[in-house]
């Protein structure tokens, strides 16, 4: 049940982070993160875009695993 969770948080995390990509990019994040310094703005926003496609398709193998795993005897 723990893995279906996480997977849920990690599709959670990557759908917004395909949908704002640029909701870190204000306040203190912008002193504090190293992607924001060294990318440019369409560099960064491709790259959210990218880790957010990651998180949605680890968070749908975890769910996915989780499934299977139940299913043996």
């Amino acid at each position: 049940m723990n893995l279906a969770i996480y997977g849920i948080v990690f599709i959670l995390f990557g759908s917004v982070y395909m949908w704002k990509p640029t909701i870190f990019r204000r306040g203190i994040w912008m002193k504090t993160s190293i992607a924001i310094r060294v990318l440019s703005e369409a560099n960064y926003t491709r790259y959210m875009r990218g880790l957010g496609l990651i998180l949605v398709i680890t968070g749908m193998a975890l769910i996915v695993f989780e499934t299977v795993s139940q299913g043996e005897p």
